[in-house]
């Protein structure tokens, strides 16, 4: 009779299926990149603001929250909004310097406004690196004082633990090579 190794059998099934598990079932994550509490200043020295966002690998359904306020806002007067753009980050300097770089598609731009609240679905997937920038689009405009606003920004997306699903697989692979040696040795001493 031969010898069955129960409480490896068992280690194999449970690595197997939490490799299995891990690398073909989503689960969801939402990030806080910007509570919403803290104010931000552009002035004539600090024209900008940026806000940096991160899609992993293997993410989808991604969603960005934006909500936008400016306290003494006023579409009339000049000092009274701001802009932004939602963009690659690789495209950045194709923003802020123009002609020597190649023109760019942003994501999402919004011009001259004083408030807006957003879901905004990113289709198709993206992977690496985006930039949320607010501006001012004539800097001469700020001569009575510093624009201020408040921004909540929520990253939210589905996304598989790839990396932990991988190392799971490998030492599932592993128990079962050893397994297999353990069989064969058996086997080979039996006959």
């Amino acid at each position: 009779m031969p010898r069955k190794f129960p409480w490896l059998i068992f280690y194999i099934i449970v690595f197997s299926i939490a490799s299995v598990c891990l690398l073909f079932i989503p689960y969801p994550i939402t990030k806080v990149l910007d509570d919403g509490n803290n104010s931000h200043t552009l002035s004539r020295s600090k024209s900008y603001h940026e806000q940096n966002i991160e899609f992993p690998w293997r993410s989808y359904n991604q969603e960005i929250f934006l909500n936008i306020s400016l306290p003494h806002g006023n579409i009339s007067l000049p000092h009274g909004k701001i802009s932004l753009q939602i963009m690659d980050r690789n495209d950045l300097n194709s923003f802020k310097y123009g002609w020597p770089y190649d023109p760019y598609i942003p994501y999402l731009e919004v011009i001259n406004t004083t408030g807006f609240t957003m879901n905004l679905q990113i289709s198709p997937q993206f992977q690496g690196k985006m930039v949320i920038w607010f501006y001012l689009d004539d800097q001469d405009d700020v001569a009575e004082g510093d624009i201020i606003f408040y921004s909540e920004m929520e990253v939210s997306y589905l996304r598989h633990a790839s990396s932990y699903g991988l190392f799971f697989l490998g030492v599932a692979a592993t128990l079962i090579s050893y397994y297999g040696y353990r069989r064969y040795k058996w086997w080979r001493n039996k006959y």
